[in-house]
């Protein structure tokens, strides 16, 4: 298993990574796209990448420090391999990225909307930046001057400062405060916009404002932190105020050792070794670039144009259908009927938000229990969850504090949540350290003496915003069999008990995995007549991707859907041939996850919060449900057989790691919009 490599049919899960975002870029130069939304992915793609930065990169440097001589057994490459092999394929994705950058720049240009960079000013303009430059800009703006490198504060990650190199060794730097606009207006009609990016018309009159020295050299540069837990601090976090523990974790994030260093404009080979040196960063980790280091201004921009316009240059506006429709009953009443299925975002999240409101007043309601991995920052969620507590009810809340990026938000909701009267639980909290990761919510009810339970288990986060952007499902039950199982697992995790059987569900970082693998074994044993269908984010498990693989060799049909990482290469003759892969990256994020094994009336299918990667299989609390409704299995696999289907923004992941256009034979096939038309 430490050598998987060797069966030539695994990749790294690095570069797999790298090939999905470069996938991502790539949407951008869809003619069919709307101008505003094909920038947009320009700015996901470089959000990705920042992501990737701070969390892959930052680990394997500090692997590359801590065990040089250890092999990633999926492709057989030590961590210095792995950092160089990262370095020379982002190099080319910046490339990549400017050429893009400059093409969508074009496109809306074309549109009557010109984000100028500083050579394309006009003499009128330049005086118009000048002003807001003298009379706004300079008023907002932080400057130093140094008289030497030793003196460069220390930088925020992400932060993209102006900084300058000054005659007689004076260097100057220039921050920017969170509060200021990201664009400047030069012209906005009905038909019209033009604007510059405000940061460029700081460069612009850098020569001006730097006086009585004389700027050599000016450039925009940004540095990148690593943004994962140093050795020991995860024991720290274990401590008695865990709450408190993880803010001081977000104050030291900031000044987290450099990972990536970003230059844009003119800069000299002896001006970026000085930088190199001051920051203590690899050569091959520095990247020059013409395009933009942020891409706030995008935001900025949607909210100035004139609504027609912005109407012509974005999607078309969608409204997520209100399924089903049982306005004249209660949640709990028409779940005693049938099981309710949501499928994000083209349905509404009001089945749930319903569930939950009625509870607060339901007098039959003694109970609600729930996990929160991610929430936004203005839900109704918590919201019921409070006033529920205040009504009197009993409120149980998991929330995981180390949901990266999101632990802030989590900290302030966990303490309204608690001021409510809710009882509050960490993930995380025990010694055990795994992160709670699956979504559950349960609301106990008493009718003639005895428990009911109505339970909620979804594929994605209790989040109203992303709810609105990804692909998720979600199922309402009131099959009191199952209910109870997620009872008990309700109050084990509550407990740091994660290591128990359950009789219908199942559950990492105990049966998950392994019922996983003997659901495969089982398809395997039945050969050619064995049949296989999963859909995830994410597929890294060496034990999982092996299995697969015997699967095929035994003659099993596999279809997957895998939208980010696979190290698994489907195809290679004797190995994986039977296995076919594909990618959707269109409108929406596809984040649902459903393992389907057999077919007909044996078939099992499962709806989960986890993706087959070693950290959702064995390092996470992780749930997979059981469908058992007919008519709910047939809708999802419906769906995913449309995702399967798409040939406008699907792709085919061949035996190389590169995801090739499929064939349009017939009717052209766009999964997401098809779901957005039609009931499935």
């Amino acid at each position: 298993m430490k050598e998987l490599y060797k069966k030539g049919y695994t990749q790294n899960r690095e570069l797999s990574w790298l090939r999905f975002n470069e996938r991502c870029l790539e949407e951008a130069l869809d003619e069919s796209l709307p101008e505003l939304e094909a920038m947009n992915f320009v700015k996901i793609f470089s959000g990705n990448l920042d992501e990737f930065f701070m969390v892959r990169v930052g680990s394997l440097m500090d692997l590359d420090r801590v065990a040089p001589e250890s092999r990633d057994p999926l492709s057989g490459m030590s961590p210095s391999r792995q950092l160089k092999q990262i370095c020379k394929n982002t190099r080319y994705l910046y490339y990549k990225r400017e050429q893009i950058y400059e093409k969508v720049r074009k496109n809306l240009r074309e549109k009557g909307i010109w984000i100028k960079n500083n050579e394309e000013l006009t003499d009128p303009e330049r005086e118009v930046c000048f002003a807001y430059l003298r009379d706004v800009l300079l008023k907002q703006v932080s400057i130093r001057f140094l008289s030497g490198m030793d003196g460069l504060p220390e930088l925020k990650n992400n932060q993209t400062v102006l900084m300058g190199k000054l005659d007689e060794g004076y260097y100057s730097i220039v921050s920017f405060p969170e509060e200021m606009p990201a664009l400047l207006a030069l012209e906005n009609g009905s038909a019209r916009f033009i604007g510059i990016r405000t940061p460029d018309v700081l460069m612009e009159f850098f020569d001006k404002w730097m006086l009585p020295f004389q700027a050599k050299e000016k450039l925009l540069l940004r540095i990148t932190r690593n943004a994962e837990f140093r050795e020991g601090e995860e024991d720290e976090l274990l401590k008695a105020d865990f709450r408190s523990q993880i803010q001081k974790m977000l104050r030291e994030r900031s000044t987290q050792p450099p990972v990536r260093l970003e230059i844009r404009g003119d800069c000299s080979d002896s001006f970026r070794t000085e930088l190199i040196a001051k920051f203590k960063i690899p050569k091959k980790h520095c990247f020059t670039t013409t395009a933009p280091l942020e891409y706030g201004f995008l935001d900025e921009l949607k909210e100035v144009l004139p609504k027609a316009t912005l109407r012509t240059l974005s999607y078309p506006l969608y409204t997520p259908r209100s399924t089903p429709t049982f306005f004249d009953e209660k949640v709990v009443d028409y779940a005693k009927r049938e099981d309710i299925l949501s499928s994000y975002p083209y349905d509404s999240m009001m089945p749930l938000l319903r569930m939950l409101k009625e509870a607060v007043t339901d007098d039959r309601v003694r109970e609600i229990r729930m996990t929160i991995y991610r929430l936004s920052s203005h839900t109704r969620i918590a919201e019921y969850l409070a006033q529920a507590a205040e009504n009197g009810k009993k409120v149980k809340v998991l929330i995981e504090l180390r949901a990266r990026f999101d632990e802030q938000n989590n900290i302030n909701w966990s303490r309204r949540l608690e001021r409510a009267g809710c009882k509050i639980y960490y993930g995380s909290e025990s010694m055990d350290d795994y992160k709670v990761h699956c979504k559950i919510c349960q609301v106990v009810l008493e009718e003639m003496g005895e428990k009911w339970y109505l339970t909620q288990v979804g594929t994605g986060n209790y989040n109203e915003t992303t709810a609105k952007l990804y692909t998720d499902f979600s199922l309402i039950t009131y099959n009191q069999q199952l209910g109870k199982d997620v009872s008990r697992f309700f109050k084990n995790i509550c407990k740091n008990r994660y290591f128990e059987d359950y009789k219908y569900i199942l559950a990492a970082p105990q049966g998950f995995k392994q019922a996983i693998l003997q659901q495969i074994e089982s398809e395997t044993a039945k050969g050619k007549k064995g049949r296989i269908f999963i859909k995830v984010n994410s597929m890294t498990d060496p034990d999982v991707i092996r299995k697969l693989s015997d699967a095929s060799e035994a003659g099993v049909k596999i279809r997957m859907i895998v939208r980010g990482i696979c190290c698994l290469l489907p195809g290679v003759a004797k190995r994986t041939e039977n296995i076919h892969i594909v990618n959707v990256v269109g409108r929406y994020l596809e984040h649902s996850r459903v393992y389907i094994f057999g077919s007909g009336k044996k078939e099992r299918m499962y709806i989960s919060s986890a993706d087959l990667m070693t950290r959702n299989t064995e390092k996470r609390v992780e749930l997979a449900f059981p469908v058992i409704d007919p008519k709910v299995r047939k809708r999802i696999k419906n769906t995913l057989l449309l995702n399967y289907m798409d040939n406008v923004k699907g792709r085919r992941l061949d035996s190389e790691g590169c995801y090739r256009r499929k064939k349009v034979e017939g009717e052209p096939v766009n999964s997401q919009q098809r779901l957005m038309d039609e009931q499935i």
